[in-house]
């Protein structure tokens, strides 16, 4: 089944996206006119599931392990790395929108201060940020974790070349990497701005962007945003430990059902295949199956082929699907979680709430109907029922706030300890104003075609594909 071509697909308005996204979240539009600080205070009213079981319980429990080791090779000391980890399990919410760019990287600026907004209506105190880090440098033109604009210039943060950003992830662990922050605009040295910002980023090298960008995220966090909530970024190589702690535990629900003959695996993947092919398609692809492999940095995708991971590519890899082997892959990083199985492990298992962006509003959802389609295949109707109770388990909540002013810039203005004027200007808002042109839902044709089908009566919210949003 396939949808008119792009070409002939309508131009659609934010009005019309707005209404469509209310149609999807009819909770979101009675937001619509109120403020922003309303809606971040609705997003971050976060429970624990009200229907639990022992698998969640335990899924839980491996997840606030990780967060308690993230957080403290982040430099938190034990107390404060056990109070982040007991946070995530009293109010379980995540932010999952932003990649994994400096805080005044304007994608990554106003998902925190709309985060910030939530956090603070609720008088929270820690903050559990997921950016994935399986992104190149360079996502499309001068844009991605290697470049910055300051001052209307091109800023390289690396320093890299061409050949040294392109092929690789910013996990890849061949540095070192250090924070140049080279003006590719100007021949006569930095500007003002550039040189402070320097002088106030990390001075050592790193083994990895990764490692960079969240060191110097956590420094900037404490200068110019609250000190006095624990921001903790964690990225794809916590879960690659997270998973290896799940597929250790044989009472861990992710080690009894990845590699067992119930055929749990073979049914997500085929009923993910089947999404592609129906009036769903190009929201939940299948680029790779449950991993990615990593040839130091540069990523590849993987499909399960029997008994092996092979690679669907010309890279000569291939592995056994077995647990004892893919926790060797996963430790020497060889292999890296995608986003579907990091899902799986931080949320859809552990019944934590993860707000993302405006793919994000509906591929998530569909990855819950794909994993509770697979659950009532295999028999798992507790699991499946526990999940089908979690209220609100995916939001809107990346690219929510979009404003014109340069980040860095106005920090500055404003100086170090003043976070809470930002977030009063962008605060009172409307939702509806707030989110400018809305350009992430309005330019993307994924979300026109959407449109049509949902105006033909291809695809509707009684739909059972919708069933788990």
């Amino acid at each position: 089944m396939t949808g008119p071509p792009e070409a002939e697909i309508p131009a659609v308005s934010k009005h019309d996206l707005l209404e469509l996204v209310g149609t999807l979240f009819p909770w979101i539009a009675d937001f619509r006119q109120r403020s922003l600080t309303d809606y971040a205070r609705a997003v971050f009213h976060a429970e624990p599931p009200a229907s639990s079981c022992e698998a969640r319980r335990h899924a839980m429990l491996l997840l606030q392990r990780c967060i308690r080791r993230a957080a403290r090779n982040a430099g938190f000391p034990d107390h404060r790395a056990s109070y982040i980890a007991a946070q995530i399990a009293n109010a379980p919410v995540m932010q999952a929108g932003p990649h994994l760019h400096l805080l005044i990287e304007p994608d990554a600026y106003y998902t925190h201060l709309f985060s910030l907004m939530g956090l603070n209506a609720h008088r929270r105190l820690a903050y559990v940020s997921y950016a994935v880090s399986t992104v190149k440098f360079v996502e499309r033109g001068r844009k991605g974790p290697g470049w910055l604009k300051l001052d209307g210039d091109a800023i390289n943060v690396f320093g890299l070349s061409r050949s040294q950003m392109i092929p690789y992830s910013v996990l890849a662990q061949n540095g070192p990497y250090r924070f140049a922050l080279t003006n590719v605009d100007r021949a006569d040295g930095d500007s003002d701005l550039v040189a402070r910002l320097r002088s106030e980023l990390p001075q050592g090298e790193f083994s990895s962007a990764a490692l960079a960008i969240k060191q110097a995220n956590a420094s900037l966090w404490e200068r110019y945003f609250d000190p006095g909530i624990d921001f903790l970024q964690i990225d794809d190589e916590d879960v690659a430990d997270l998973v290896v702690e799940h597929l250790q535990d044989k009472s861990s629900w992710l080690a009894r059902h990845l590699f067992g003959k119930g055929g749990f695996v073979p049914c997500l993947l085929s009923s993910t295949k089947a999404l592609a092919d129906s009036h769903w398609q190009g929201w939940l692809k299948n680029t790779t199956d449950l991993f990615w492999g990593s040839d130091r940095g540069h990523l590849f995708p993987l499909r399960l082929n029997g008994s092996r991971l092979e690679a669907r590519g010309a890279e000569d890899f291939s592995l056994e699907f077995a647990a004892d082997a893919v926790i060797e892959a996963l430790q020497a990083r060889k292999i890296i979680p995608n986003l579907y199985l990091m899902f799986i492990v931080t949320a859809i298992l552990p019944g934590v709430r993860v707000l993302g962006g405006s793919r994000h509003t509906v591929y998530y959802p569909l990855m819950r109907y794909v994993f509770c389609h697979a659950l009532a295949t295999s028999g798992d109707f507790e699991l499946r029922t526990a999940i089908a109770a979690d209220r609100k388990p995916g939001i809107w909540g990346h690219r929510v706030l979009l404003a014109d002013a340069e980040p860095f810039s106005e920090l500055e203005m404003l100086g170090p300890g003043n976070i809470q004027a930002v977030l009063r200007k962008y605060g009172s808002l409307p939702l509806e104003e707030a989110c400018g042109a809305l350009e992430s839902f309005v330019g993307d044709p994924l979300w026109a075609n959407f449109k049509t089908r949902h105006d033909e009566g291809l695809v509707d919210v009684s739909d059972p594909e919708w069933a788990f949003s």
